[in-house]
């Protein structure tokens, strides 16, 4: 065997590892490639992703105008979608991902010589398309829900505050003890946790600290209309203005109702191109015929005032009703979601300030009218020429008042806390004293000179006030009527018809006569006159649903060895007048249900009124030959005291609820 054959024979029996062609380190470990970082001062902000479980993924981005963009990550990245995005400043991203053209080459071999290098000829789509998709990415999950802040105040790090005017947003720099430093303007972005889009510039407030000379100009203005209450309407009248400057950060936003006839100056005051409309010019939403929809897709994340014009109650109130309501809402704003035509839920914050104004006032319920400050205004006096508006500059006082409001931002918490306080002490519920303790608050932060030395107004004018705002001067909270009572008041002012041809008569007229002929004396009964007429209303209450009963207590029984074999309960019986008399009204039946129909409590009227006080829940009351169950309605709330005999009037009705709890007590 040849010598080359055993040294081939050697190297395969005794294989050496192949030489290192390069140095170690030469070539990067594909474990350890990252991808280069996303470039700065992008003129685009990513904001971050969301995906859906049918496979939709959305990066959501501020562009170069600051406004919001959703562009879909598998289809609407493309060259103009960027283009689109980035606008003017598209330059951009050939300076970051450009894309080169091939340069050109003249001859062959040797000869082969250079004769265009390669330029930029626009930017890489694919490689931008992939880092703007990567940093939304890295930005984490974004939901638009709750996040995006439009044009007005808004409320941030729970003492500070953030005025978008469109173009520049208004917001607080803090101290470390949590107490405002400054005021610092910038550029719509991100602040705070949440994204302020660029929208058309509204009203700025006056670059300066002002004064309260304006302000006292104003007032000496709104007291020249002939308001129902001269003293209290036109300083809530204010306040409204000031708190609808800041509404979005207040924690209550009270709502106003202006209401008057023709010849009150009504058009003047908030008309088109009223005292109002000059105060806040661009910094307001003006309709006279929207729908709740309509309302809620217009102002998405905007917390500027809202208002309506010349909202008159009609035949169909439904259109009317969902505008109150979301007024309603936007007072303690709270979130509304609605459905979309994609099946994807959309969120609003309503916080705006909602400003009425109607010839007359529809029916409230008591959760909406609670809500409103109703200012009403009288003909102006004969004689008395109108104001000379255009001697005011209104739009001036509107920044100025923007302004006050601002300056008195920090102690204006303070401020609603003590005409709470006080308007507690006179008698208010909590809601009301959130509606007119924010007004009055406001309009101190208006016209306060800031002499006293905590900013807070004195004892002296807080009292004050509160007396001018206690309950019984306030139309609006005296004539609140609690949602049972109006139950109530609609059963019993329903006009119905015995028979046709018969004139029709209020349901309460009916129990009227049925009381007279079931509490008269038996004699007077027998009378033919009597039975015609008082005895036949019994019957037609009966065949409503209506019945005029006492309560009945069964004591509970237990067995000889103490063990409860029955509960206590109500039963019925027909009404006597040395007894306390109900109204006993059938859970479910036919004709209250035509009576309730339309209403705010179609078959939920037995629910309703049975909050009243000494009410009575699931009795068994025989109505003609069938026996319902029934609530026991006390008669003192039905009909006037001096309409009832003793035993059913409200000191008698609570003699006997005494004695009834004593022997409830006995039998337990």
């Amino acid at each position: 065997m040849s010598d080359n054959t055993a040294q081939i024979r050697d190297a395969l029996d005794n294989p050496q590892p192949a030489p290192q062609l390069v140095q170690e380190g030469a070539m990067p470990d594909a474990r350890s490639l990252e991808r280069p970082p996303f470039p700065p001062g992008c003129p685009v902000k990513p904001l971050g992703i969301d995906s859906s479980i049918l496979g939709s993924q959305t990066c959501f981005y501020l562009n170069s105008n600051g406004q919001p963009v959703g562009l879909e990550a598998g289809t609407k990245h493309g060259k103009n979608a960027l283009i689109a995005l980035f606008g003017a400043k598209s330059d951009w991203l050939e300076e970051h991902f450009p894309q080169w053209s091939a340069p050109k080459y003249e001859g062959r071999g040797k000869e082969r010589r250079l004769v265009k290098r390669s330029e930029i000829i626009g930017f890489d789509q694919a490689e931008a398309s992939r880092a703007l998709i990567e940093e939304c990415c890295r930005k984490g999950i974004f939901s638009a829900m709750g996040k995006l802040k439009g044009v007005g105040a808004h409320r941030i790090n729970v003492s500070g505050l953030a005025l978008h005017c469109g173009d520049k947003i208004l917001t607080t720099d803090h101290r470390a003890d949590g107490s405002i430093k400054k005021w610092t303007w910038i550029d719509p972005g991100v602040h705070c946790g949440s994204v302020y889009a660029a929208k058309e510039k509204v009203p700025r407030p006056i670059e300066h600290e002002v004064g309260n000379e304006l302000v006292r100009e104003l007032v000496k203005l709104l007291i020249t209309w002939n308001w129902r209450r001269p003293l209290v309407d036109p300083r809530l009248l204010l306040g409204a203005i000031g708190a609808s400057m800041l509404g979005g950060a207040l924690g209550w936003r009270p709502n106003i109702w202006i209401t008057g006839g023709r010849g009150t100056g009504k058009s003047t005051l908030n008309g088109k191109e009223g005292v109002l409309h000059q105060l806040f010019g661009e910094y307001l939403f003006r309709t006279g015929n929207a729908s709740s929809a309509a309302l809620r897709q217009t102002l998405l994340n905007s917390t500027v005032p809202v208002m309506i014009d010349e909202l008159e109650a009609g035949e169909d109130n439904r259109k009317v009703r969902e505008i109150v309501e979301t007024a309603r809402l936007s007072s303690s704003g709270e979130d509304m979601h609605r459905g979309g035509s994609d099946h994807q839920p959309t969120q609003f914050t309503i916080q705006s300030v909602f400003w009425f104004s109607s010839i007359n006032i529809m029916m409230l319920k008591p959760q909406d009218r609670s809500r409103f400050a109703i200012l009403e205004l009288k003909p102006i006096e004969e004689g008395k020429a109108p104001p000379n508006l255009p001697s005011f500059n209104l739009p001036l006082i509107g920044r100025h008042i923007m302004r006050r409001m601002i300056d008195g931002w920090e102690r204006l918490d303070a401020v609603k806390h003590k005409y709470h306080e006080a308007l507690i002490a006179v008698g208010h519920d909590n809601r009301a004293c959130d509606q007119f303790g924010t007004l009055l608050a406001c309009a101190h932060i208006l016209l306060d000179d800031g002499a006293s030395e905590d900013g807070l107004p004195s004892d002296e004018d807080v009292a004050l006030w509160a007396d001018r705002c206690r309950p019984q001067r306030l139309k609006e909270v005296r004539e609140a009527d609690a949602d049972h009572e109006q139950c109530l008041n609609h059963l019993l002012s329903t006009t119905v018809q015995a028979r046709g041809g018969d004139e029709r008569e209020e349901v309460a007229s009916w129990i009227g006569d049925a009381l007279a002929f079931a509490t008269a004396p038996l004699l007077q009964q027998q009378e033919a006159d009597v039975k015609s007429h008082s005895e036949k209303a019994a019957d037609r209450l009966s065949s409503m649903g209506l019945k005029l009963v006492n309560a009945v207590y069964h004591d509970p029984v237990y067995d000889p060895s103490g063990t409860l074999k029955t509960a206590g309960r109500f039963g019925s019986s027909m009404l006597e007048a040395d007894e306390p008399g109900f109204l006993a009204i059938a859970n479910s039946h036919a004709q209250l249900e035509q009576i309730y129909n339309g209403s705010e409590w179609p078959k939920i009227w037995s629910s309703a009124v049975s909050r009243y006080p000494g009410a009575i829940e699931g009795v068994k009351v025989k109505f003609g030959k069938k026996s319902l169950t029934a609530v026991l309605v006390p008669l003192h709330h039905v009909l006037d005291d001096d309409e009832l005999p003793a035993a059913s009037r409200a000191a008698g009705f609570g003699e006997w609820q005494l004695e009834l709890e004593k022997r409830q007590s006995e039998s337990a």
